[in-house]
């Protein structure tokens, strides 16, 4: 195995001990999206490790609340959380709710909650970053707004609002990716909706990408093209398997299954999901140290990234003062 199918699993381990711990949340959703969200912290989203609201930052916006676990897993391999705290997901006074609220000091862009709300959020902060290159120039206001959407929200009237006014602005600063593991709550998806997804968003100009949502490679290949679309917003519809890598009390699949998304894996069950995924179920809150190299290694990266990216903002305050200290006015809260 390579190491980033490893620190995929990684997340879904930590993301499936967060719910058996809490004795309740979402473990199936974050356990199919963690190859996502793994290739694009660990390979594109742009960010100052030793500060997370640097105001240059991409963003990363997620949709889907219940799929807190997710994130807060792979916010804990850029130092984000700790152990101890994924360990107190929905409990009172946790930093860890059970649906993420608004921490960006720790790398949570949006409250998310209804679902849908946090697509129209992610185009409107698409809209303001296109705003203020119009206003300041695209030298400094440059970054990407990703954001992440499952089935559900993908149904909801907000978001589909909101994806026509994306692809009618063109907001190419905007890239989506749908969680399509066709199942929901209690049923699957097909017992509500067949509509053919790519061609309404196509409809709506925006450019779609059709992908096996667990293959990193592939997700690399279409957040590469994603980033080199001009004029549109780009959505990667990824095949995700619900529940990937989760295995019964009886050591059969737990894949693609209704009951591993709302509710713990349970018992031997999430025993062997462990061990299925390489971890320890004596000892599922670890970060491997392999894993821990990869991020290291992209923390590195990332600082010399924000070096060249504070000199160049230096130097266009240095040659743009007015448009510096407009900058500065509006950045503070005082404008």
């Amino acid at each position: 195995m390579n190491i980033i199918d490893r620190a995929s699993d990684n997340i879904r381990i930590l993301a499936a001990s967060m719910v058996e711990k809490s004795k309740s949340g979402h473990p199936g959703g974050a356990m199919g999206g963690a190859d996502f969200v793994n290739v694009l912290y660990s390979q594109f989203l742009n960010f100052d490790p030793d500060d997370l609201q640097w105001p240059f930052r991409d963003r990363f916006i997620l949709d889907p609340g219940h799929m807190a676990p997710m994130l807060y897993s792979v916010l804990s391999m850029i130092g984000a959380y700790t152990m101890e705290e994924l360990q107190t997901l929905r409990q009172w006074g946790s930093v860890c709710p059970g649906h993420p609220e608004i921490d960006q000091a720790r790398g949570v862009e949006n409250t998310s909650g209804p679902l849908g709300q946090g697509c129209a959020m992610a185009v409107g902060a698409a809209i303001a970053e296109k705003f203020l290159a119009a206003k300041l120039g695209e030298e400094v206001m440059n970054h990407t707004i990703y954001a992440y959407i499952s089935d559900g929200g993908i149904q909801e009237e907000i978001s589909q609002g909101a994806g026509r006014i994306a692809g009618t602005l063109g907001l190419d600063n905007l890239i989506m990716f749908y969680d399509s593991n066709d199942i929901q709550l209690s049923t699957e998806c097909s017992e509500v909706t067949s509509e053919d997804t790519a061609a309404k968003y196509k409809a709506w100009g925006w450019h779609v990408i059709e992908i096996n949502g667990n293959d990193c490679d592939q997700i690399r290949q279409a957040l590469t093209e994603a980033k080199a679309v001009k004029g549109q917003p780009t959505l990667i519809i990824g095949k995700c398997i619900m529940g990937k890598g989760a295995l019964k009390e009886d050591g059969s699949s737990f894949e693609r299954n209704c009951k591993t998304h709302g509710a713990p894996l349970g018992g031997n069950a999430f025993v062997n999901t462990v061990k299925n995924l390489g971890g320890d179920p004596e000892n599922p809150f670890q970060i491997f140290p392999e894993v821990q190299a990869l991020y290291a290694a992209r923390a590195e990266e990332l600082k010399a990234i924000c070096a060249k990216k504070y000199a160049a903002k230096e130097a266009w305050a240095k040659a743009n003062p007015e448009k510096a200290a407009k900058m500065e006015a509006w950045f503070s809260g005082a404008a």
